[in-house]
């Protein structure tokens, strides 16, 4: 072999090296590009129908919450944890949304809120990305007033926190 046969079969296998890291490097980008950096868009349809269930279902069964035995430490009412108290949500939430006393009779939500009515609802994903947060107003049947609430969902749209009345923190 010549020298020059060498220089010609050298660049040769040069060029082909410096193509093949081309569309290598073009295949990464364009893959990089094919994956979404946006959030998937929030089904507000799904969430009120989540949120509409909590509330006012007769049977209460905590479909879409996560983690039904952990309820009392997943509700806020007024910025506090729920927690172990006396009073049932309901309770807590009547409390708080009409300022009378904590007694409800057991009277469930639909007595406190206009059925179904859940109003200026907003939905915002968390920076996570895995978690977002839904936060609107129930009417009170007996005023009129808004009363406030926000629901923390995964992506799966499972209820991770309730939080209801002032100091909304989610």
């Amino acid at each position: 072999m010549t020298k020059q046969t060498m220089l010609i079969g050298g660049g040769i296998a040069s060029g082909l090296v410096v193509l093949i890291l081309v569309i290598v490097l073009m295949g990464t980008s364009k893959q990089q590009q094919a994956t979404p950096t946006k959030l998937p868009r929030i089904d507000q349809a799904k969430v009120m129908k989540r949120i509409d269930y909590e509330i006012f279902d007769k049977d209460n069964d905590g479909r879409y919450t996560e983690n039904i035995d952990n309820e009392a430490n997943n509700t806020f009412i007024d910025g506090e944890k729920f927690g172990n108290r006396q009073a049932s949500v309901t309770d807590m939430v009547y409390y708080s949304a009409l300022n009378k006393d904590a007694d409800s009779s057991g009277m469930g939500y639909s007595y406190i809120f206009k059925e179904h009515e859940i109003n200026n609802i907003t939905t915002k994903w968390d920076k996570d990305g895995n978690t977002f947060v839904a936060k609107g107003n129930f009417v009170v049947k007996e005023t009129g007033k808004k009363y406030p609430f926000a629901f923390k969902f995964n992506a799966d749209y499972m209820i991770l926190q309730e939080w209801f009345g002032r100091d909304i923190r989610i």
